[in-house]
């Protein structure tokens, strides 16, 4: 999934906007809200996140083993803000943060940051360099957060999260018993 359950529309759609579909090229194209506007986009997606879960994630899980994957998560509004168009002080994204569902593991992958805004040519060296150190800090300080590099191979990165996965889940297994 990507970056949220999905359970809502996006919020624009419901304003009339079109809302294409595909990836981002320019997130950080619009000016973030104001306090009012962040603070219902804020609301939105904390819907999406609760609702989604309890809708769209835990029954599947419920049915059988599952597991979930999404590219990026609510920790993306801590990590870039600007992308979503908030301009709310950092402690009520934390508070929205602590109020949505969390995932039992979180995988962090981080590259070099000229090579990434190379690649992705979304955003200047200087905004990838800012968010690769936050999303160091933000695992730092989790202690369900792995950080991978992805600055080797795709085999090797991809062998990290293989590995992280299963240490995760046999520590799980273990705590199980």
């Amino acid at each position: 999934m990507h970056l949220r359950p999905g359970l809502l529309p996006p919020l624009g759609r419901l304003r009339g906007a079109r809302t294409k579909s595909g990836p981002v090229t320019d997130p950080h194209g619009s000016a973030p809200a104001g306090w009012i506007g962040s603070a219902v986009r804020l609301v939105w997606l904390w819907l999406d996140y609760v609702i989604g879960y309890w809708v769209v994630v835990r029954p599947k899980i419920a049915k059988s083993p599952a597991v979930f994957l999404f590219d990026r998560y609510a920790h993306d509004v801590l990590l870039d803000p600007r992308r979503f168009r908030l301009g709310l002080p950092r402690r009520v994204l934390n508070l929205f943060l602590n109020l949505v569902p969390s995932p039992d593991l979180i995988i962090c992958l981080h590259g070099d940051p000229e090579v990434v805004a190379a690649r992705k040519n979304e955003l200047p060296v200087e905004e990838v360099r800012r968010q690769t150190n936050a999303l160091k800090e933000l695992a730092s300080k989790t202690p369900n957060a792995v950080l991978v590099s992805t600055d080797g191979s795709v085999e090797e990165a991809t062998d990290a999260v293989l590995y992280a996965l299963r240490t995760f889940l046999l520590e799980r297994d273990r705590k199980a018993k």
